[in-house]
């Protein structure tokens, strides 16, 4: 399993928008094969940081999420506005918080 975790940041006038866009994809992005889970959140309006957080199978169904062309619309969109820092980590071992 894959987990990607971290912020998108832009300008605060702008966070707003870039949120709506990021959310617009999110009840597509559920029914995607190999998606396990897929969320954004406002976690700074001052700073213009989003938060990230996604769980994906494997590879290949983050590979063929992010083929998807209403995806390439917002990363295109947003590309020379936005600061990416979000990570990629490998998962194992799943298990409950407090198992």
């Amino acid at each position: 399993m894959l987990i990607l975790v971290g912020h998108i940041k832009t300008s605060p006038d702008q966070v707003a928008a870039l949120l709506a866009d990021l959310k617009s994809l999110i009840p597509a992005t559920l029914l995607e094969d190999g998606c396990l889970a897929y969320a954004f959140a406002l976690d700074d309006a001052a700073t213009g940081a989003v938060l990230v957080y996604e769980r994906w199978r494997d590879e290949a169904a983050l590979a063929a999420h992010l083929a998807v062309p209403a995806v390439g619309a917002v990363l295109g969109k947003w590309g020379d506005k936005v600061e990416l820092a979000v990570r990629k980590f490998d998962a194992s071992n799943e298990r409950g918080a407090l198992d």
